[in-house]
């Protein structure tokens, strides 16, 4: 009864998709969102309101796992330029950043990792701006490329909003982080108006650097007798990453950095991905990753309607009672 439910309830969000306007206030995952205001733990991770992320499994996040020795293969001179240009930060940012790959510390870890969310949160920004604004000046649709970039940039964003429930930011590593954004950004969007597909080049090998970062923390993290071991192999999740990625309530901050990585590696083959296409390809044709939003939305509405159905069955037990009377007393 429930999954039939469950079921009725996406059928009839899909008909309100396509028919137009939609009474949200008698949706059933309303009433389960305003159950957290004024809690800003949950809030930031409430996905009522805000785009839908990937909910990883734990055979998908170990598939992703396994592609991490992934990498794009230059195939013209700009792109043998941007991975140069990618290769020499990433051996910079280890050096300044004091990160070893045989057994960083846990310090180093925590520049890294705000330092590295916060710029990597700015080229979707700036890739869903600029074809919002091709579309706008074109007055032609965008076929779905806006939503997957913007996913992208949130995601990010809140990788970042994890890192910093658990690490402490100091007056230096603002510094940096404000001085990344005022640097990168034009630069970036140089790149973009050039060429958009030099952007997603970039990033594609950008996101293999942290894919590859990503591994070796969690692999250090599992390996008895390393700092990272001993540092976090009992910590739990933070709140914010346990509501973002719908993990368990016993959940380890292993496994905050387990979803990181997928995330990460999804963003390298998107953006490798758009950086192969053509411009016809890029501007012309469907996104070819829309579906994957709308199966991520779809499941969300599943959780959702499962989760107010559950209670409300719930409460109904609760009102119950074995009586020979002809009514409960």
């Amino acid at each position: 009864m429930l999954r039939s439910l469950v079921r009725s309830t996406v059928s009839i969000r899909r008909a309100s998709r396509s028919a137009g306007a939609v009474n949200t206030t008698a949706l059933p995952w309303r009433g389960l969102s305003s159950a957290h205001k004024g809690d800003t733990t949950t809030s930031i991770s409430d996905h009522s309101w805000r785009q839908q992320n990937h909910i990883w499994t734990e055979d998908e996040v170990q598939e992703r796992m396994r592609t991490s020795g992934l990498k794009h293969v230059p195939q013209r001179a700009s792109d043998v330029v941007l991975q140069q240009m990618v290769r020499l930060a990433y051996h910079s940012f280890n050096a300044a950043t004091g990160y070893r790959h045989d057994d960083p510390p846990t310090k180093a870890i925590g520049y890294r990792l705000i330092i590295l969310e916060s710029i990597a949160g700015v080229p979707g920004m700036l890739g869903g701006m600029f074809r919002h604004f091709r579309s706008l000046r074109q007055l032609e649709r965008d076929h779905g490329f806006i939503f997957t970039l913007l996913e992208e940039a949130e995601n990010e964003r809140m990788h970042l909003l994890v890192c910093m429930r658990f690490f402490e930011a100091g007056p230096l590593t603002r510094v940096v982080v404000q001085a990344g954004q005022v640097v990168l950004t034009p630069f970036l969007a140089g790149m973009y108006l050039i060429r958009p597909q030099l952007l997603h080049r970039f990033v594609g090998y950008l996101e293999e650097t942290a894919v590859h970062t990503y591994t070796n923390i969690v692999q250090t993290t599992e390996t008895p007798g390393t700092k990272l071991h001993e540092a976090w192999k009992d910590v739990p999740a933070p709140q914010a990453a346990i509501d973002y990625w719908q993990l368990s309530p016993d959940a380890m901050w292993i496994d905050c950095l387990k979803r990181m990585l997928a995330d990460e590696a999804h963003h390298r083959d998107v953006n490798h991905a758009m950086a192969s296409m053509t411009h016809s390809e890029m501007f012309g044709k469907d996104n070819p990753f829309i579906h994957e939003h709308q199966a991520d939305f779809e499941a969300n509405v599943r959780r959702r309607a499962e989760a107010v159905l559950t209670k409300a069955l719930g409460t109904l037990e609760d009102q119950k009672t074995n009586t020979s009377d002809v009514l409960s007393k």
